[in-house]
């Protein structure tokens, strides 16, 4: 008889507590070893925090953050491996480095199996991303998409044609079909999803991104004010629309004297932040700092206009969910899950993004002050559909569909 097959008991875990039969009191420790392993979560990411410590908070990273705390509310014990060496702590977060793989495409596999090997011991795991559930996925697994992240010429991927890209489909078709379940941000992936490969509804779920209203909410009207600012809560790059920003900024703030840009995002290097401290020096008005995200909510609340212009690569915006909840209007890229939250003219703009529709955008509202007032109404009651307690209730949801509990 095969190994696998066979009816002989063996020890859940080779350091001599497996027990017997015989043995009622070491069973009932190999049980309570195995519910202690149940409750152990591994979770999958590239990268939440550089070799040298940066964190990018991006709404990835931060939706991550969250995502294991309520891990750990529910009763799980999670931890997150990531591309990098050695094995640090991040406000609590346990986070183990993967020496081999990386992040691009040809590193995907290398750092999935490596993970693989080293969560032998973990019940449950969760991919933060479709890619990374190739070429193996462990049991009781959930992947996450945050939208689709090739929308857009200049992607790496997007070009792939032929061999190269049957491999991509093949990879994710791969993820969606040996996991147990999809957690899609958006609409737009799982309307993708359910065209490219039908008959895989059943393990497929909507939970879309939160805000937490405790600490996003309107402030107090401050009434008339020499300047109006147009606020950019991104990070700094092209695909969230950086560029096409800073040339819009450098036009506007010279037609309109009372106008001021406010860029606050952090970059991937320390050149890129010190090249927008330069830009920021050389154009009036045009400020660029970050901060810590406790303080994010009181910038949101200071300001007249939000922009979330993305180009491409977007699930749903946390950055634009909690404008919404501070009462802001949006300006927003018509790309991936934002089409979920804003509808053009009601709560928000959405713009195809370019230099040119942006600039037209930003001025419109900014000469119509009323029309600003009234898209930032709708916008506050449209975030209260994307509560944070909405989500974790529809994580419980998923969890016990998958897990055959919440953790509590």
């Amino acid at each position: 008889m095969h190994p696998r097959h066979s009816s002989a008991r063996r020890p859940l875990i080779r350091n001599g507590l497996g027990g017997s039969p015989s043995n009622p009191v070491q069973s009932l420790t190999e049980v309570r070893i195995s519910v202690k392993l149940d409750k152990r979560v591994a979770i999958l990411t590239s990268i939440l925090v550089t070799e040298d410590d940066r964190i990018m908070f991006s709404g990835a990273d931060r939706y991550l953050v969250h995502l294991y705390g309520f891990l750990e509310e529910s009763g799980y014990e999670p931890c997150v491996w990531q591309v990098g060496s050695g094995d640090r702590l991040l406000n609590g977060m346990k986070i183990q480095g993967l020496s081999k793989g990386g992040t691009e495409f040809g590193g995907l596999p290398d750092l999935n199996i490596q993970f693989f090997e080293h969560t032998v011991s973990y019940g449950k795991a969760i991919y933060f991303a479709l890619p990374l559930a190739f070429p193996r996925v462990k049991p009781k697994s959930i992947v996450i998409s945050h939208g689709i992240g090739w929308d857009y010429p200049a992607h790496p991927w997007s070009p792939l044609s032929g061999p190269l890209k049957d491999e991509w489909l093949r990879r994710l078709r791969y993820a969606v079909t040996a996991s147990d379940l999809v957690v899609s941000v958006d609409t737009n992936t799982l309307n993708w999803l359910r065209a490219t490969w039908p008959g895989y509804e059943h393990k497929q779920v909507y939970i879309p991104n939160f805000v937490d209203g405790n600490e996003f909410f309107p402030g107090e009207n401050r009434g008339h004010r020499e300047s109006l600012v147009i606020f950019y809560p991104r990070r700094l790059t092209w695909i969230r629309g950086l560029d096409d920003v800073k040339v819009v900024a450098e036009k506007l703030t010279r037609r309109y004297d009372f106008l001021e840009f406010h860029i606050v995002g952090r970059g991937g290097t320390d050149d890129s932040e010190a090249e927008m401290h330069r830009w920021a020096e050389e154009n009036p008005r045009c400020l660029y700092y970050w901060v810590s995200m406790e303080n994010m909510a009181e910038l949101y609340r200071k300001a007249d206009i939000v922009l979330i212009p993305t180009r491409g690569a977007e699930g749903t915006s946390l950055a634009c969910l909690e404008a919404m909840a501070c009462g802001k209007p949006v300006i927003c890229g018509h790309v991936g899950g934002l089409t979920d939250l804003v509808i053009d003219g009601y709560n928000g703009v959405l713009i195809n993004v370019s230099p040119e529709t942006l600039e037209a955008a930003i001025e419109y509202l900014v000469l119509n002050p009323e029309i600003r007032q009234t898209l930032g109404r709708r916008a506050l009651e449209t975030s209260l559909a994307f509560s944070l307690e909405r989500w974790k209730e529809r994580w419980r949801a998923a969890l016990r569909g998958v897990w055959g509990d919440d953790g509590r």
